[in-house]
């Protein structure tokens, strides 16, 4: 009887030195995970200067890498070349924001243009080498005078306002655009050459937006554009290469700041 009456907290016992273990691990993973995620984001004060780069020393915490895509930092400029087919590169620094007024100079040099070139912002990578998950906000120009905004949450990718022409827009290789992105909360607006831009959204949220013949078909104009899917994130620079226009994408990058948005 004495046996059989030890049994129940041998038992126990045994599960305990099993389950606390494995438990204290699992509770260390999500631990782990939980910290990823946590960003210091940078104040954003009205008008204060946040960051600033002209891409000449202290390049460390901008991503650089070779390959069809490329991203490098030379001759006092960041470098993006694309040799592939409707592929996106870009490369961002390591402050998060959430609220900025974020102005970067921009000039294709090399390839068609047929490209699209501009800012990357609140992207979120989730601390993987696996880029089809990343979120993030993309506004981009090109060469040939037109402008349009993206958005890739979840690893989908979601055309919030297609190409639009603006004779804002230099023309051609070698011309250098400034572009600009504000955002304070969930509202945005974009610029180019200090010319704010006009988004074409589709009246229908779950439609498509389109733009033709000087009009926003089945869609709205709107000078300020709403959206809460990523309240922060990282700052970059991207290149775009299009199906029409094809690889061989090179635009420069010659600064980039950061503000504290003004007061709407």
């Amino acid at each position: 009887m004495a046996q059989m009456e030890e049994t129940g907290p041998l038992l126990l016992r045994r599960l305990l030195i099993l389950i606390v273990p494995a438990l204290l691990l699992i509770a260390l993973v999500i631990i782990q995970r939980a910290a990823a995620g946590l960003h210091y984001i940078v104040p954003a004060e009205p008008g204060a200067l946040l960051y600033v780069t002209t891409f000449e020393g202290f390049t460390d915490e901008w991503q650089q890498y070779r390959g069809r895509l490329e991203a490098s930092i030379e001759e006092g400029a960041l470098r993006l070349r694309i040799d592939d087919h409707a592929a996106l590169a870009f490369s961002y620094a390591a402050p998060h924001f959430a609220d900025f007024d974020l102005v970067a100079s921009a000039r294709a040099v090399g390839g068609p243009v047929d490209n699209g070139f501009g800012l990357v912002f609140r992207l979120q990578h989730h601390n993987n080498a696996d880029p089809a998950d990343d979120d993030y906000y993309v506004f981009l120009i090109s060469s040939d005078g037109y402008y349009r905004v993206l958005r890739v949450l979840d690893g989908r990718e979601r055309v919030i306002s297609d190409w639009i022409d603006s004779p804002a827009i230099r023309q051609g290789l070698d011309e250098t655009n400034i572009l600009r992105v504000v955002a304070r909360g969930d509202t945005f607006q974009f610029f180019v050459n200090d010319t704010l831009l006009p988004l074409c959204l589709p009246n229908d949220p779950e439609g498509i937006s389109t733009y033709a013949l000087d009009t926003c078909i089945q869609g709205t104009m709107v000078d300020l554009w709403q959206d809460a899917s990523i309240a922060h994130g990282q700052i970059g620079v991207a290149a775009h290469s299009t199906v029409t226009g094809g690889p061989g994408v090179i635009v420069m990058f010659d600064y980039l700041l950061v503000h504290g948005p003004a007061e709407s």
